[in-house]
């Protein structure tokens, strides 16, 4: 019995990247992650957009803690973060990040 439940929370754990991929549709040299940094009175939610690609990437960048669409570029080998909630009582969210390279 114990076995099937170990196995049943395999199965979840390896789901789970593939839900969190699948909010975030940006070209393979581009890589994002989101960072909940401690401020004043809760957290920061920060999304970090790093770009490894030879051109500029054009992005559309919300949360689920905040759906508004910030756009953001990031310059070719560089790096750009966007705060998207200020001192949230919630110290985890996901980044809803979708990216497209210049021509």
């Amino acid at each position: 019995m114990r076995r099937a439940y170990w196995l049943a929370g395999v199965g979840l754990a390896l789901s789970l990247p593939a839900l969190v991929l699948a909010q975030v549709e940006v070209p393979d040299c581009v890589t994002v992650r989101g960072e909940a940094r401690w401020a004043a009175m809760g957290y920061n939610h920060v999304v970090v957009v790093q770009n490894g690609c030879a051109s500029r990437a054009r992005c559309q960048v919300s949360t689920n803690v905040n759906p508004e669409v910030v756009r953001l570029e990031v310059p070719a080998r560089e790096t750009r973060e966007v705060v998207t909630f200020l001192e949230s009582p919630a110290s985890e969210f996901t980044p809803r990040v979708r990216c497209e390279l210049a021509r």
